[in-house]
């Protein structure tokens, strides 16, 4: 009897050891429990409110907790756009299209795990109507048309350090206008980050792209055949390092451009040797961590464009290439913890080296900001400024800004609508000319599960010219499947 009352006081004993270290334990994580952030992407994806746990900007003041990866360095996580580093003006945009990823949304694509790396392939087949493909002042002919994307994006799973690629490509033809070839377009980058230290970090990236030109541009020369395809080639390396508060990057940058001959509907070719250039960039950045949802910024780049030829081939007085610095002073915010982003302004300015031409200078807008009222409703605004090459002759350059508003909301949990309206203005140094671009689309996305959806677009664009003679109206209707993984 004695035995059994002495078994099961040590039983009792060891259950109340056991409360009393569970609790001690969670007490204990309680209070080092760090602030979770709503992430307007997590949200926008379907997460419903649920936030994924993440260190807000310069919450640890340079410090790194060994149960958490150092910190993407500064330029890592800038969103909005080089000035210096756009390309010639007239070329498509390969930039893939925005992919939410939400492990807790039933719909969203899961990823394939490969080894370290999380892989997430789509594909997209689309057909539809284009009222106006050629861009054509009076109107043209119409034409349908099919589309076919594809795109993989890879992720390593690494504790320390990353390795990144994507790559996307795109064709589109047109049943009844065969001349307009296949537009092209192809992007592809690689990007790593080496933490040499958790103060210290090394960053990389190597990318590719060959794009076609728009139809209804002026920089795209009349009567061609098919398409005119330019090829880039490009490397950046930096370095990041923190000093408690204070974090300073420096970068380079090297890009090639080549633009390939162009066959004319005559017969004959267009020679665009004088097209093809090299860019040199070299960027210096500084930031401070004022608080956990404040880190301004300065930045100065300076860049110099070098061409194959040294004159224009229409023009041989015209000399090529040019010298530029951007100056830009913003921050990376989080306004509340629905309103995040980044914003920047400064000024820019690209001489030409032939002293005729007018230079390219004007005031850098450049912003990404997310909204998110409610978990079914993200409200996205960007802008972009960039400094670009031009073949017009008379022109020094061109100056060219872009503002964008996007509205997504999910009416049901696989049922995405999503409006845009979208304003580039290109002003032409030297020629008095301006072009604005305006595009409105309705976008709707009804996923069927995790892998397979129907998708839809309605979009209108229309050009309004100060030049007599070069505005145009289209309107565009498509309908396809996406799949992703």
């Amino acid at each position: 009897m004695s035995r059994s009352r002495a078994v099961t006081s040590a039983l009792l004993a060891i259950v109340a050891l056991c409360a009393a270290t569970t609790h001690a334990r969670a007490q204990a994580l309680g209070d080092d429990e760090p602030l979770r952030r709503l992430d307007a992407n997590a949200l926008a994806g379907g997460t419903y409110g649920e936030a994924e746990p993440g260190g807000l900007a310069g919450g640890d003041y340079g410090a790194t907790r060994p149960d958490q990866q150092p910190e993407p360095p500064t330029s890592a996580t800038l969103r909005i756009g080089n000035p210096l580093g756009a390309p010639p003006r007239g070329l498509r945009d390969p930039t893939p299209r925005r992919i939410p990823v939400s492990d807790d949304d039933a719909y969203a694509a899961s990823g394939v795990q490969a080894g370290a790396f999380t892989l997430r392939p789509t594909l997209e087949t689309a057909g539809g109507y284009d009222d106006n493909p050629n861009r054509d002042p009076e109107g043209g002919k119409g034409s349908g048309f099919y589309r076919l994307r594809g795109g993989l994006d890879a992720r390593s799973n690494w504790s320390r350090h990353e390795l990144g690629a994507r790559l996307n490509g795109q064709i589109r033809r047109y049943v009844d206008q065969t001349e307009l070839g296949y537009e092209p377009e192809v992007s592809a980058a690689v990007t790593g980050r080496l933490d040499v230290t958790e103060r210290t970090q090394i960053n990389a990236e190597l990318r590719a792209s060959l794009t076609s030109s728009r139809p209804g541009d002026p920089e795209t020369p009349t009567g061609i055949k098919g398409d005119e395809i330019t090829r880039s080639a490009g490397a950046t390396l930096g370095a990041t390092h923190r000093f408690n508060r204070l974090s300073v990057t420096l970068e380079g940058a090297v890009d090639r451009y080549v633009t390939a001959d162009s066959k004319l509907r005559s017969g004959g070719t267009l020679d665009n040797s004088d097209r093809n250039y090299n860019s040199y960039e070299a960027r210096l950045r500084g930031a401070y961590d004022l608080s956990p949802r404040l880190q301004p910024f300065v930045e100065v780049a300076v860049d110099t464009r070098d061409y194959d030829e040294k004159f224009d081939n229409t023009d041989p007085t015209r000399r090529l290439g040019s010298d530029g610095y951007a100056l830009r002073t913003g921050a990376s915010l989080e306004l509340t913890r629905l309103v995040t982003g980044e914003v920047a302004v400064g000024y820019g300015r690209q001489t030409p080296k032939d002293r005729d031409l007018k230079p390219v200078d004007g005031l850098l807008v450049d912003g990404a900001l997310a909204w998110t009222p409610t978990a079914l409703t993200t409200v996205r605004l960007d802008a972009k400024s960039a400094l670009r090459e031009t073949t017009l002759n008379g022109a020094g350059g061109v100056l060219e800004r872009q503002v964008g508003l996007e509205v997504e909301h999910r009416l049901r949990r696989n049922l995405t609508a999503t409006a845009r309206a979208d304003l580039v203005r290109g002003d032409y140094k030297g020629l008095g000319r301006v072009d604005d671009n305006w595009t409105l689309s309705l976008e709707g996305e009804y996923r069927l599960n995790r892998n397979l959806a129907a998708i839809g677009s309605v979009r209108r664009e229309w050009q309004d010219s100060s030049e007599p003679g070069e505005d145009y109206r289209a309107t565009i209707v498509e309908l396809g499947l996406r799949f992703r993984r």
